[in-house]
C-alpha cells in the first residue's frame, strides 16, 4: 500500500484532476463567489523554506486520514475568503463544515479519503502547520483558486502526525483571553441570590467544547468506531405478490416519486435526513438538505391505587 507522504503525490494529483469541477463547486458554495480550481506544482515539503511565506492569518482545513491528516492553507491576503470566516454565524459554520467534508471526498484518493475534518480560522498558517508536526517525507501541492481569471494560491501539505494540535495556538489564545476577562475588575454586583454566595453552589459554567476526536474519552472513541448501515432510499412502493412473481429481465417498475424529489436517508430503518443526489467524480453521493427530528413518543402512566 502506498504510504501517505510524498509517495502518494501522483495519486493525490490524479484525484484532484478527476474531481476539480466538484471541488471548484465546493469552494464556490462556501465562499459565495465563482471559483475555479486548477493544480500547481507538487513536490517534497521543506518546512522552513516552503512555509516562510505563510506566517499570515487565514483558514486552515484539516482532513483527517486515520491517525494522520492533510492540511489545506488559504491565506487571508488571497482575497478568496469571505469577511465572515473568522467569526461565522450558524450558516457560515455549516458552509465551512460542508466544505471540509466535500474536500475530504474530492481532493484525496479513495484509499486516503478523509472521514473527519476541522475547518477554522488561525492567526498564523505556518505555525498551525508546524503544530501539526509534518511527518516523514512530507509533500506539498499548490492549489490555484481562480476568481475572474486571477489565480490565488492555496497550499495542501501532508502528512501531519499530530492533527489535533493544529489549532493549539488558537485554543491557547482563547483561554488566555478568557482568563483576562475573568481577572478584570468588575463593578459591585447588586443583590445576589442566596445560592450565589454559597461556596459549594454548583457551577453554572458550561463544560468545555470538545474540538477534536482525540479529546474524547476512550469509551467515547470506541463507541464512534461502531459501524452502522446507512441507506439512501430512491423510491419505494407496495406490489401484489402476483406482480412480483412476474418480474423478469427488462421489466420496468414505475414509482409515484418524481426524479427531482428529495431522497430519504435511513439508519436502522429510521429516517434521519433528506437529501439530493450529487456526483462526486465517478461516484454517487447525497448532499443532506434537512435533518429529520426523531419521532416523539408519549407513554401514559397509570396512576397507582392508594392502599389503605
Amino acid at each position: 500500500m502506498t504510504a501517505f507522504n510524498i509517495e502518494a503525490l501522483s495519486e493525490v494529483i490524479a484525484a484532484c484532476e478527476a474531481t476539480a469541477v466538484e471541488a471548484s463547486d465546493a469552494f464556490s458554495r462556501a465562499f459565495d463567489q465563482k471559483i475555479q480550481l486548477t493544480l500547481g506544482e507538487g513536490s517534497p515539503l521543506s518546512v522552513d523554506a516552503d512555509l516562510s511565506d505563510w506566517n499570515v492569518a487565514g483558514l486552515a482545513i484539516v482532513l483527517n486520514v486515520e491517525s494522520e491528516a492533510a492540511l489545506i492553507l488559504i491565506s487571508e491576503n488571497s482575497g478568496v475568503l469571505p469577511d465572515w470566516y473568522t467569526a461565522p454565524d450558524p450558516t457560515g459554520e455549516s458552509k465551512l463544515a460542508t466544505l471540509g467534508q466535500e474536500l475530504g471526498m474530492t481532493l484525496l484518493p479513495e484509499e486516503f479519503m478523509a472521514m473527519e475534518f476541522q475547518v477554522q480560522a488561525v492567526e498564523d498558517l505556518a505555525k498551525a502547520c508546524e503544530n501539526g508536526n509534518p511527518g516523514d517525507s512530507p509533500a506539498k501541492l499548490s492549489l490555484q483558486l481562480e476568481i475572474d481569471g486571477t489565480a490565488h494560491e492555496a497550499l495542501m501539505v501532508w502528512p501531519l502526525t499530530s492533527p489535533a494540535s493544529v489549532f493549539q495556538a488558537e485554543a491557547a489564545s482563547s483561554t488566555e483571553a478568557a482568563n483576562k476577562v475573568d481577572a478584570a475588575p468588575s463593578a459591585p454586583a447588586a443583590a445576589l441570590p442566596p445560592s450565589a454566595s454559597q461556596p459549594n453552589a454548583p457551577s453554572m459554567a458550561s463544560s468545555p467544547r470538545i474540538a477534536s476526536y482525540t479529546e474524547l474519552p476512550s469509551f467515547g472513541r470506541s463507541l464512534l468506531q461502531i459501524e452502522v448501515p446507512i441507506r439512501v432510499i430512491l423510491a419505494a412502493k407496495k406490489m401484489k405478490v402476483n406482480d412480483i412473481v412476474n418480474i423478469g429481465v427488462g421489466t420496468i417498475i414505475q414509482f409515484d416519486k418524481s426524479c427531482e424529489d428529495t431522497l430519504d436517508v435511513e439508519i436502522g430503518r429510521q429516517k434521519i435526513a433528506e437529501g439530493e443526489a450529487v456526483k462526486i467524480g465517478d461516484k454517487f453521493g447525497v448532499r443532506v438538505t434537512s435533518i429529520t427530528m426523531p419521532e416523539e413518543r408519549y407513554i401514559a402512566l397509570k396512576a397507582r391505587k392508594r392502599v389503605r
